[in-house]
């Protein structure tokens, strides 16, 4: 799994109620939003959800039980429930991360829409999978513990981040 997406997620004062940025695209409604393409035969993805707090929210989460909800075809998922190439997910950094794991096994566009706590605006964007790689059955096994190393090791890079700022750069 050499490769990861991360997609933030920004409270918005504009009519959808959230912007989406992904690399350098940015869009605010559902018709703009950028889609996470994942490339034919690029095997599985891992996809980084982030909940950027701004002056808008800074209390949004991702909901702890059921976080997102992913069907492929068209349209937004109207019922709880994952797409089973999503083989696991965690939440991490207070309820701000969301990390999935998506196999990529079969290629069509996953819609999905974010369940956020304290937070009403509904979020429905999309996922392209190239499709065409299927991981070894053990793979899923151990994908939570990739998502996991890979979401602590971001972690520690952050606050140690911090620390070194506060401890050197802030003004005392």
């Amino acid at each position: 799994m050499a490769n990861g997406k991360v997609v933030e997620l920004i409270p918005s004062n504009g009519s959808s109620g959230w912007k989406v940025k992904y690399g350098s695209s940015t869009g605010t409604g559902p018709s703009n939003y950028p889609k996470v393409d994942l490339a034919p035969n690029s095997g599985p993805q891992l996809i980084m959800f982030k909940i950027v707090d701004n002056s808008v929210s800074s209390t949004a989460t991702f909901n702890a039980n059921d976080p997102m909800w992913i069907k492929p075809g068209s349209g937004s998922p109207t019922t709880s429930g994952m797409d089973p190439q999503i083989t696991s997910w965690a939440i991490f950094d207070g309820g701000k991360t969301l990390v999935v794991a998506d196999s990529n096994s079969q290629s069509g566009d996953l819609h999905y829409r974010v369940k956020a706590d304290n937070y009403p605006p509904v979020l429905d964007p999309i996922i392209r999978n190239g499709g065409g790689t299927t991981p070894p059955s053990a793979y899923a096994a151990t994908a939570v513990e990739v998502a996991t190393i890979g979401a602590i090791a971001l972690l520690i890079g952050f606050l140690i981040g911090f620390t070194v700022n506060r401890l050197f750069f802030a003004k005392k």
